[in-house]
């Protein structure tokens, strides 16, 4: 903390000043999530994605294909990628979706996927 504060005199072309305080200081917010459980076919990135942002499966392959869709904060232009478990998607505009939870196959084959929305 010593070495911080003396020698952390400018951020950017900024100066600053730097003092330590106690971690029970910090206001760190707390993260606000929606969950969301449904099924989909497939762990195609369209089809989770669609159904994290509430859109349909085309309308997110066309958002997929013009790049505004990140997994994992990587670019993908594939509708058809494959996402797994702990994968973060996230897209300009609508905010993040975390892959929570697979579950398992309903009667009619599809998969039960848990997902976190940030908020």
């Amino acid at each position: 903390a010593d070495f911080i504060q003396t020698n952390l005199t400018k951020v950017g072309a900024l100066a600053v000043t730097v003092e330590a305080i106690d971690p029970e200081q910090l206001n760190i917010p707390v993260e606000r999530v929606k969950e969301i459980k449904s099924t989909v076919a497939s762990l195609r990135l369209d089809a989770v994605a669609g159904i994290g942002y509430g859109v349909s499966r085309s309308r997110m392959a066309r958002e997929i294909k013009m790049a505004k869709v990140k997994v994992n904060w990587r670019p993908v232009t594939d509708p058809d990628y494959k996402v797994d478990v702990g994968d973060v998607l996230s897209m300009r505009g609508r905010g993040r979706v975390v892959v929570a939870e697979l579950g398992g196959e309903t009667k009619k084959g599809r998969l039960v996927v848990k997902l976190n929305r940030l908020l």
